[in-house]
């Protein structure tokens, strides 16, 4: 992977969905804790040399338009009204970013989505290391919260909870095409997981 690939690859991926440590500095009074970096080169060498075959299909494809993403775009999530939206957030990138926030009638309860559809040369860059979630992220716990992997219906999830803002993140792809996150706060993770099952991903174009 060239510097300029891999440059684009971990700004944009790791700016737009954050995959980012829940673990922070122990007390001062203790030796600082700093956990080693674990996305190298090498492994994103790995991963887009074994993803090669999709991301090939993926670089071929034209990004889904603005006119089909507002309408797979839900209005409404349970109790949960959608108060702002924007689809192609990101043009300069030169990948398509949807962004969308509901929210609940008294403003308590939010929940952000951002998606990035991997499709065309700049995405198909953009999408390969989440195409291998567990190799890019760790399970960790602190008293401040943490961040594991999991699996549910054949699908890799990334998941993050922060106790003190009590924000849960939760990030995967879908069709093997879409760079997902979602971001809910005051909201519990049994919600979380009832209002990303009301986002119709399978509805989305694949490859």
């Amino acid at each position: 992977m060239n510097y300029a690939k891999f440059n684009f690859a971990l700004i944009i991926s790791l700016l737009i969905l954050l995959i980012s440590s829940c673990s922070k500095k122990k007390d001062s009074s203790i030796n600082e804790y700093k956990e080693e970096p674990f996305i190298t080169e090498e492994i994103l060498d790995e991963i887009e040399a074994e993803q090669k075959p999709i991301t090939d299909k993926l670089k071929k494809l034209t990004p889904i338009s603005s006119e089909d993403m507002d309408a797979w775009m839900p209005d409404k999530l349970g109790n949960l009204d959608r108060v702002n939206y924007k689809s192609n957030a990101m043009p300069t990138s030169f990948t398509f970013v949807t962004i969308a926030r509901f929210k609940s009638s008294n403003a308590s309860e939010q929940l952000d989505i951002t998606l990035m559809d991997g499709a065309g040369p700049m995405g198909s860059v953009a999408i390969s290391p989440f195409l291998d979630l567990e190799r890019i992220t760790r399970s960790a716990s602190t008293d401040e919260g943490y961040q594991k992997t999991i699996t549910k219906n054949g699908t890799v999830y990334f998941q993050k909870y922060n106790k003190q803002k009590d924000i849960y993140i939760l990030q995967f792809t879908s069709k093997k095409r879409f760079i997902i996150k979602i971001e809910t706060q005051n909201i519990t993770e049994a919600s979380l997981w009832e209002y990303a099952s009301q986002f119709h991903f399978n509805a989305l174009p694949g490859i």
